[in-house]
């Protein structure tokens, strides 16, 4: 058992520096079907297929209430900017909140305060220069063992360009998108572990996001999405927590909350 796992990892180290021959590593698992996509063009995407299916998509509206209302929801909205603000209540048989960093205020709304979500800040760096083509694929560390995050890794992307991220830290406010950036250095520190002919040289910052998690800073673990029709108001379906892999697991998300949609208005 321990010589073939020894061969195995032999193989594995040379078919590893076969496809990324200025990786530094032990051993890799190959996942063929990785993909990558264009997040922003995903969701435009999605927004052009709910339009012609007869959805009415509103913009630039803030949810302030909501109120059951025997078999449907009073839904309030303030539409606008706050000066010329606007405000509207929609009447809905089953209401959706997937409302990502402040899904728990939106739950809260209904008196529902089982979770509380905690911004996580991912930055990411981007490789310039002839050093951005020493990546061939999707490079992943192993995942960090409190999981927090996958870990620093490279992406390449769609127009060209290849990215060292995220990062994962804990942040105050929910729109803490710039304040107190990581340090180039600390980007390379960190990509250098894999790739180390990398330097901070090769580096510019990037743009960063927020998740939003459901473990505190300092709790071991990782929370599961949460996908379930309201205990109090079954006419609401919240959906909270939906950080990493919310994205890649969009599709089967969705028809998931279609499911539990189907029952409410059956």
């Amino acid at each position: 058992m321990r010589a073939n796992s020894r061969q195995y990892r032999a193989q594995s180290a040379v078919r590893a520096h076969h496809c990324e021959p200025h990786i530094k590593g032990i051993a890799a698992l190959d996942v063929p079907s990785t993909g990558i996509v264009s997040a922003e063009e995903l969701v435009h995407a999605y927004a052009r297929v709910a339009t012609n299916q007869g959805a009415n998509i509103v913009t630039r509206a803030r949810v302030v209430s909501l109120e059951p209302s025997g078999k449907s929801v009073r839904v309030g909205l303030r539409i606008g900017d706050e000066e010329g603000a606007q405000e509207e209540m929609i009447e809905a048989r089953c209401v959706i909140n997937a409302a990502g960093l402040y899904a728990d205020e939106v739950a809260a709304m209904l008196g529902n305060r089982s979770w509380k979500i905690y911004p996580v800040r991912g930055e990411y760096c981007e490789v310039r220069g002839p050093r951005a083509s020493l990546i061939n694929n999707l490079v992943y560390p192993l995942p960090h063992s409190d999981g927090l995050s996958l870990g620093v890794h490279f992406t390449k992307t769609l127009w060209g360009t290849t990215l060292v991220g995220p990062t994962a830290t804990y942040v105050e406010g929910k729109d803490n998108y710039e304040k107190g950036r990581m340090e180039i250095a600390e980007f390379a520190a960190d990509a250098k572990t894999m790739l180390p002919e990398i330097s901070a040289e090769d580096l510019q910052l990037g743009y960063s996001g927020l998740r939003p998690k459901l473990k505190a800073p300092g709790e071991k673990g990782v929370a599961d999405f949460v996908i379930e029709a309201d205990r109090e108001v079954p006419r609401v379906i919240q959906l909270v927590g939906i950080e990493s892999p919310g994205l890649t697991a969009a599709s089967a998300i969705a028809g998931r909350v279609g499911e539990l949609v189907a029952e409410i208005l059956n």
